[in-house]
């Protein structure tokens, strides 16, 4: 009987221990925020085209994808986004290291758990920005659902360049 008793006590504590630990992974994944798959725009869309969108960007104009002229760079990002977060700030040295001018790039700050202010704080005069519902426009137009993504775009709208990290930031400059 007293052998039965150990048994149950170790495997109480065992059990314990599980218990700890399994809550320990939860919290951490938590702190990861929603799984993001990569969606179907990555480095095989290269090729295809955006759909036509016609939006207001966050400086009170009218942005469509006629208007983005050759060679545009479109970054998509989302508040939230752990992978953004981090990309942001690249994306935004890139984009004055290579003096690219505002009208040639797009930043669309997707829907998120987060602040969306501040993403578009980081990015106002370096680019035409488009958030909040618009955005969800620019979105669909380009079938992003995943994040972040950076691309170029030809003038009729095709994808030339896709990058999910600015890996291949020459590629994206050179577009």
């Amino acid at each position: 009987m007293a052998v039965l008793g150990s048994a149950v006590a170790l495997l109480g504590a065992l059990l314990v221990v599980n218990l700890i630990l399994t809550y320990g992974i939860i919290r951490k994944l938590a702190t990861l925020g929603p799984a993001r798959p990569a969606g179907p725009i990555d480095a095989g869309s290269v090729g295809t085209a955006a759909g036509p969108f016609t939006v207001r960007a966050t400086d009170g104009g009218t942005l469509a994808r006629e208007d983005l002229p050759e060679g545009a760079l479109v970054g998509f990002f989302s508040p939230g986004c752990e992978p953004c977060t981090e990309l942001l700030p690249r994306f935004s040295a890139a984009v004055r290291r290579l003096r690219l001018p505002q009208d040639r790039v797009l930043a669309v700050v997707g829907p998120g758990p987060g602040e969306e202010r501040t993403y578009t704080d980081e990015l106002d005069g370096l680019a035409r920005v488009v958030a909040g519902d618009q955005a969800e426009t620019v979105v669909a137009a380009f079938g992003v659902t995943g994040y972040p993504v950076v691309c170029r775009v030809a003038s009729d709208g095709t994808l030339t360049v896709v990058d999910r990290d600015l890996k291949g930031l020459d590629a994206l400059v050179a577009g």
